[in-house]
């Protein structure tokens, strides 16, 4: 394996940069998460005076940047009135076939490094609780420190590169105002991604994960007539989005975007696990045990993207995501009068059974 490289950033780094960014959280959820805006975020701090130039690395493998790391100003302001000098790192990205690796850990190590010797106190970040206390964070908590709002949750942390820097109880500032933007600038972050979604993934359906921030616009289109037609009783749908991560935990959600643009949802799960909701009643695919039968649901809510044949790359993305599990096989019961739908599963070679259709993906490559 060619041996891993960390250099600082150059600025011919941006394009390749922020396409991993991208890459390296679609698959980050939590709860209260709504959007992926990593990459935004990278972009709003392009043009931000308070990152820190001689702090901006990446990781590079073969010619290829496989993970990066900036960071900007922050301070404490403590409980005397006097202030210290921090600084805070983020968004850390490591691209998806490199996660597990070390890489994040590396880079954190090199660029705190860096920024000891450049004379910096103390690290204060809000990061995966469960992963930064392994590089040796402590919760900041323990060195009475809170957020603005007054709140100290286990996602805030603190590491001092100078011992016994932070002395007094305080309140933690992150200064770049483009911290509050990216959160908050709903149009910005959708006319950014939607271009981004145009230059990186021209005329692609892209099935991204589903965020908490997804279940207002579910709801919306299942109350479109087109959808409201066949996904009856919208109630049970929108109760296993917000219980997604607990009784409907077996079920894997997406939302359909093309080209930036969110027009519909899709779904596969396990049909073992399905038996055991009465409220579904789907006996009629009854899986012997668990990982042997799926099934698969889609809709496009947005009319305009309709009979263009986005369904058909929905159902394949969906079948080959399926087949990636080791899946034998995929059930589907499309209503008989749904006539769109049974064609898109025909035409990616679903049989029809008389009852439902059916693939087997160890006789069948897509």
């Amino acid at each position: 394996m060619t041996q891993l490289k960390i250099r600082n950033e150059q600025a011919s780094d941006y394009e390749e940069i922020l396409k991993m960014t991208y890459e390296a959280f679609l698959t980050l959820d939590y709860p209260g998460r709504k959007r992926e805006d990593e990459h935004f975020l990278f972009r709003l701090l392009q043009d931000s005076e308070y990152v820190i130039p001689g702090l901006s690395f990446v990781a590079e493998q073969g010619g290829e940047i496989v993970g990066h790391i900036l960071y900007a100003k922050s301070k404490i302001v403590c409980q005397d009135g006097t202030e210290r000098d921090t600084i805070t790192f983020g968004p850390l990205s490591v691209k998806p076939e490199y996660h597990r690796q070390g890489i994040g850990a590396r880079l954190v190590s090199h660029s705190m490094d860096a920024a000891r010797e450049l004379g910096y106190g103390a690290v204060v970040i809000e990061g995966v609780p469960e992963y930064y206390p392994k590089l040796g964070f402590k919760r900041a908590r323990e060195y009475g420190l809170t957020l603005k709002d007054g709140s100290t949750p286990d996602s805030f942390m603190v590491y001092e590169l100078k011992p016994e820097y932070i002395g007094n109880r305080g309140v933690v500032h992150f200064l770049p105002p483009e911290y509050v933007k990216c959160e908050t600038d709903d149009i910005g972050y959708d006319v950014f991604h939607r271009q981004f979604m145009r230059e990186n993934y021209p005329d692609q359906i892209i099935l991204r994960p589903f965020f908490d921030g997804d279940i207002a616009l579910v709801k919306d289109w299942l109350a479109e007539p087109h959808v409201a037609e066949w996904y009856k009783h919208p109630e049970h749908w929108i109760s296993e989005l917000e219980k997604r991560r607990e009784e409907f935990s077996f079920l894997t959600h997406f939302i359909v975007e093309y080209e930036g643009a969110a027009i519909g949802f899709c779904q596969y799960y396990d049909c073992f696990f399905s038996q055991e909701h009465e409220v579904w009643n789907e006996t009629w695919h009854v899986g012997e045990k668990a990982g042997e039968v799926f099934s698969i649901d889609y809709l496009i809510g947005e009319k305009d993207y309709l009979g263009k044949g986005y369904g058909k790359e929905i159902v394949r993305l969906l079948t080959e995501k399926v087949r990636m599990l080791g899946v034998k096989r995929i059930i589907v019961q499309p209503e008989k009068e749904n006539t769109a739908s049974r064609h898109v599963l025909l035409a990616n070679r679903y049989k029809d059974n008389g009852e439902d259709f059916a693939i087997e993906l160890h006789e069948d490559s897509i």
